[in-house]
């Protein structure tokens, strides 16, 4: 999955360094920004990125830990939704595949079932006359079970790859939500007494 692999690789960078300072304050933020804008990386493509720019320039406007934190926890729930989103189609699609099984076999047990009547209503004669037609009937009967077999198969193997990957993306937002409180929030500084505990809030 290339959306996964390229926000797995944005976490490599060090996105926010201490050569540039140790703290950030409202005097060095735009230097953050500026580093971070100059890396090889397209901040919409990745869910870090992305919040720590806009961590960055909440604290640039508002110059406050908890309000910082605040703006944070809220796009951490819309990144979590949009990753459930993404997944939506392709769970009415496993949905769906069963549902189609089963409608082709309801069309092939009606096909069977007119042929047992065409059968049956057929003149009395020895057994090798009724025998192929009833053979092509019962030949009808198991393409149609074949048919909800084949899709109940096909759904269960697309779910597990489809909740592989779902997993694996939400696992990466929690991922994001830890590192903004570990080097993001922790190392803001508003030059308030209640920085610590303003930044330490929020996300948790």
């Amino acid at each position: 999955n290339q959306k996964l692999s390229r926000q797995k690789n944005s976490m490599l960078f060090d996105l926010l360094p201490n050569e540039i300072a140790d703290d950030i304050t409202v005097k060095t933020v735009g230097r953050f920004t500026k580093h971070i804008h100059g890396l090889p990386v397209n901040p919409s493509q990745s869910f870090l990125i992305n919040r720590v720019l806009r961590g960055l320039e909440h604290f640039r406007v508002l110059k406050s830990n908890p309000e910082v934190a605040g703006r944070l926890a809220s796009q951490s729930e819309i990144d979590a939704t949009a990753v459930e989103s993404s997944y939506t189609l392709l769970k009415v699609f496993i949905w769906a595949i069963p549902i189609l099984g089963f409608i082709g076999t309801v069309i092939g047990i009606g096909g069977a079932i007119g042929g047992f009547g065409a059968v049956l209503g057929g003149e009395a004669g020895d057994m090798d006359a009724i025998k192929e037609p009833l053979m092509h009937v019962l030949d009808q009967l198991g393409v149609a079970f074949d048919t909800t077999l084949l899709a109940l198969v096909f759904s269960i193997l697309l779910s597990f790859p489809a909740s592989s990957l779902q997993n694996a993306e939400e696992d990466l937002v929690t991922t994001v939500d830890e590192y903004c409180i570990d080097n993001l929030l922790r190392r803001l500084n508003d030059g308030g007494a209640g920085s610590s505990a303003g930044s330490d809030s929020g996300l948790l």
